[in-house]
């Protein structure tokens, strides 16, 4: 058991770092380098899609490499390369330069959020009976990164600047990464003569896993993509992530809309602190009721978020919102990477999860800059708002319909 817990307080380390490459801080850059550089909201938003569609594309190959060899080299080269690109930032000129570090960006695995193969592959693979309490408790480093990282980063922006802003994040998350990740980082507990959950394996068992008999279903790849559940969840996985991929536009609607930039930051931090304390609430909800219904309340949180911004007059309406998004963030966080293991098993989790990647992050993609040209077009946010409340709505329906598979 012990070590199975040293994988999750490395990943949470991992997981509080990520936000110094952008992950959820990225929103407090757009106007200073839109002005600075004359970047549009619109194409803004596709540098974002830029990154995901690489890391759609990447993250076939990363599930497989996850599967087979394990993070311990993965990561720490990921968040060499990450790191560097974030430096890079500091140095952009123009936007043709911005493309390039965030297609690289992509291509790393690292910096993409929603349940990133890197850091929650491997959990699942540690842990079964006890699955969404470990992913919960490696998750939470993300609210509290967020929660710290964003007023880092506004402060930073305002006493030297968005470039040194970038240069000391790119620092810091190498700084954070590497060294505990190439040290304490496991593929499998197999690996080191145990089982999952920190169960000793049976005398006659051997470290391989082909003597071993799993405490759950094993899907193969080609058998998870004829059912049903799969292509459900993928599909509604999808939506959410295109009406994510939009939220970069949070901050600067806020600021838009005549809310001070500090009290903005703030509201994003509350929304980062919320995050952190209903993903601990949401692993044991997981471990004990079916998931779809709980991935499905998220749905329905992000979509009260959003009405509460078209609806706000107030600086309480506004840090009601983000509360509540960060309440469904915190559901979100969890349940994306533990139904596809509680779904198809941990032995070819991977490969699988790395399949559907392309199509997830291809749809959260396009939100972004879906939102900025509406932007760009209209003058304002509104029409992108009501829009997206209507793709969350198909998004829960679908979830609440995603049975789980049988064998």
């Amino acid at each position: 058991m012990f070590y199975g817990w040293v994988i999750v307080a490395t990943l949470f380390v991992v997981n509080f770092a990520v936000h110094a490459t952008g992950a959820l801080n990225l929103g407090l850059f757009i106007v200073p380098m839109g002005d600075e550089l004359g970047i549009s909201r619109g194409l803004f938003g596709w540098l974002t899609t830029s990154r995901s569609l690489a890391g759609g594309i990447a993250g076939v190959l990363i599930g497989r490499v996850l599967d087979r060899f394990g993070p311990r080299i993965l990561l720490p080269l990921s968040s060499l390369v990450t790191g560097l690109c974030v430096i890079g930032l500091a140095f952009a000129g123009n936007v043709v330069h911005l493309f390039l570090i965030f297609t690289v960006m992509g291509l790393s695995g690292l910096s993409n959020q929603g349940g990133g193969l890197l850091t929650s592959v491997p959990v699942a693979k540690w842990f079964v009976r006890k699955r969404g309490t470990a992913m919960a408790a490696a998750s939470v480093g993300l609210g509290i990164g967020g929660a710290t990282f964003v007023p880092f980063t506004q402060l930073l922006i305002d006493h030297v600047g968005w470039r040194d802003a970038w240069l000391y994040l790119g620092i810091l998350s190498m700084v954070l990464i590497m060294p505990i990740t190439s040290i304490f980082l496991r593929r499998q507990p197999e690996d080191m003569g145990l089982r999952p959950d920190g169960d000793s394996l049976p005398p006659q068992a051997s470290t391989g896993t082909e003597h071993i008999r799993e405490p759950e279903v094993i899907w193969s790849t080609g058998e998870a993509l004829r059912t049903r559940a799969f292509w459900l969840l993928m599909t509604s996985l999808a939506l959410g992530g295109f009406a994510a991929g939009g939220s970069v536009h949070r901050i600067p609607y806020w600021v838009g809309e005549g809310f001070d930039p500090g009290l903005v930051s703030l509201s994003i931090s509350a929304h980062a602190a919320c995050a952190s304390m209903m993903i601990l609430v949401t692993g044991p909800l997981v471990d004990r009721f079916p998931s779809r219904f709980i991935a499905a309340s998220a749905f329905a949180g992000y979509a009260g978020a959003v009405t509460l911004m078209l609806m706000a007059s107030s600086t309480t309406d506004m840090f009601t919102s983000a509360v509540l998004w960060g309440t469904s963030a915190g559901i979100n966080i969890v349940t994306q990477p533990y139904m596809w293991a509680d779904y198809f098993g941990r032995t070819f989790l991977g490969s699988i999860r790395g399949i559907t990647m392309p199509t997830i992050l291809l749809a959260s993609a396009f939100g972004a800059p879906a939102v900025g040209y509406v932007f760009d077009f209209t003058g304002g946010y509104e029409s992108a708002w009501i829009g997206l409340i209507g793709i969350y709505i198909v998004a829960f329906a679908i979830m609440i319909s995603a049975v789980p598979p049988r064998k």
